[in-house]
């Protein structure tokens, strides 16, 4: 296709994304695929793409709706969306001996790594090695959650598919209510935080992970975009799982013994992550913790990770970029290194743009389910719309129950939240930024009052 062959490798990975949600959308639609019962095209274009964006929002109960063909379709979605489709294709280009073009080469890179010198066939094998080891450990592990429950077939079942969904920071169960069901069961808790907390760390971080264990030879030192992912998770899974067992230990968590309060903040700090799955009702958290899971949301996993959000690393140096400021320093130095000013400007920039686009779609959305009338908007809805629309834009699935009941263009702002999320807003910004090599014009430089 002419159109197709003009497009920008950024537009194409874009392409690249919605495609498979439209193929997913109408097999979910199939009589086969759900029970007795029509879906709607619309629902099933929602699930598709909570799955495929690795998201866990949805406007049906799965295990309800959808029968074990449909249940394969959204695991096979997940999986896709979480390696991401353009891996898939290029790896059918190496099986038949293709040669892979610059394009796909950029999308590949854009998608799993920060090093452009990096080997495509090095990061398909990564990849696929890393994501075929966790997840066959993850459903080893939940098998064993799951079988004293479960019949044993069963239980293999839903062991494979919680080990896709959480690697892949997906959030969608093919348990009723989610994990409250499991509430006390702590090797499945366990076992699925775990598996969000290492899919949220990305492919290049999980790979260097992989060569600093087995201390293999020829490697490069840890990258200082490893150290600060490892850093500022470790940083926001302590202080979160702190603050919601702080908050919540006489509240949501009331009732529970001490052992299963802890498991719950940890899980609490966890899921916002971008990965969606609870263990209790997010309607039963106070305000305070509501808030914080917004925080945590917003930010999101790691790039080249299976998550969205503005990303660890973004809110890492935004961070420093300020402490330098106040300090008067030069450059962001961190780990005996200094930031580049790009970095920086790109971390300022999707802070910006995310939060713009974060309040617009929030006021669409309320609009939308409200006739866009603005007097019809009741006061005290705005948390949970807001918090619904950060939990699309971070791809997380985490909600105060109110998707479920929203209009059609209410979910249709809701499904481009989400594609936006996954494909991340830097993507963005190669789509519509002027091509590179245009002329420049440089002026004179002048100071603005700022503050």
């Amino acid at each position: 296709m002419p159109i197709l062959a003009r497009a920008t490798s950024a537009l194409r990975l874009i392409i690249w994304f919605i495609i498979p949600i439209i193929v997913g959308a109408i097999l979910l639609t199939l009589p086969i695929s759900h029970e007795a019962g029509a879906i709607s095209f619309i629902d099933s274009l929602f699930t598709a793409t909570s799955a495929f964006c690795v998201t866990g929002l949805t406007v049906v109960n799965i295990p309800e709706t959808f029968t074990y063909f449909g249940e394969v379709v959204l695991l096979i979605l997940m999986q896709l969306g979480g390696l991401g489709v353009m891996a898939f294709s290029t790896l059918l280009f190496l099986v038949f001996g293709a040669r892979i073009s610059t394009g796909q080469t950029f999308d590949l890179k854009t998608a799993f790594t920060s090093r452009v010198d990096t080997r495509v066939r090095s990061i398909l094998k990564a990849a696929f090695l890393v994501t075929m080891i966790i997840e066959g450990i993850g459903a080893v592990t939940l098998f064993f959650g799951f079988v004293a429950e479960l019949p044993p077939l069963k239980a293999l079942y839903f062991a494979i598919f919680h080990s896709v969904s959480a690697f892949n920071n997906a959030g969608l169960s093919i348990s009723p209510n989610n994990l409250k069901d499991w509430h006390s069961n702590i090797p499945v808790l366990l076992a699925v935080a775990s598996l969000i907390v290492v899919g949220g760390l990305g492919f290049t971080v999980n790979t260097e992970i992989y060569n600093k264990v087995f201390n293999r030879p020829g490697r490069r030192r840890t990258s200082l975009h490893t150290k600060l992912v490892i850093t500022t998770t470790s940083i926001l899974l302590v202080a979160g799982a702190a603050c919601f067992i702080l908050l919540e230990m006489n509240n949501a968590y009331d009732g529970d013994p001490w052992h299963l309060k802890v498991i719950d903040g940890i899980f609490q700090a966890v899921t916002p992550r971008t990965a969606g799955f609870d263990t209790v009702d997010q309607n039963n958290l106070s305000v305070l913790s509501i808030l914080l899971t917004i925080f945590l949301m917003t930010i999101g996993a790691s790039p080249g990770s299976t998550g969205g959000g503005i990303k660890t690393t973004s809110l890492a140096i935004i961070i420093m970029a300020i402490v330098a400021r106040v300090k008067g320093s030069v450059g962001v130095d961190v780990f005996r290194r200094t930031v580049s000013d790009e970095s920086v400007i790109k971390a300022v920039s999707i802070f910006i743009l995310a939060t713009f686009l974060i309040f617009l779609a929030s006021a669409l959305l309320m609009l939308s389910e409200h006739g866009f009338h603005p007097g019809g908007i009741k006061r005290g809805t705005e948390l949970a719309y807001f918090f619904e629309t950060v939990s699309a834009f971070g791809t997380v699935g985490l909600s105060l129950g109110i998707t479920p009941f929203l209009h059609t263009p209410g979910k249709l702002i809701l499904v481009v939240m989400m594609i936006i999320g996954r494909v991340g807003l830097l993507t963005l910004f190669y789509v519509v930024a002027r091509r590179e090599g245009a002329d420049r014009i440089s002026y004179s430089e002048e100071s603005v009052m700022i503050g």
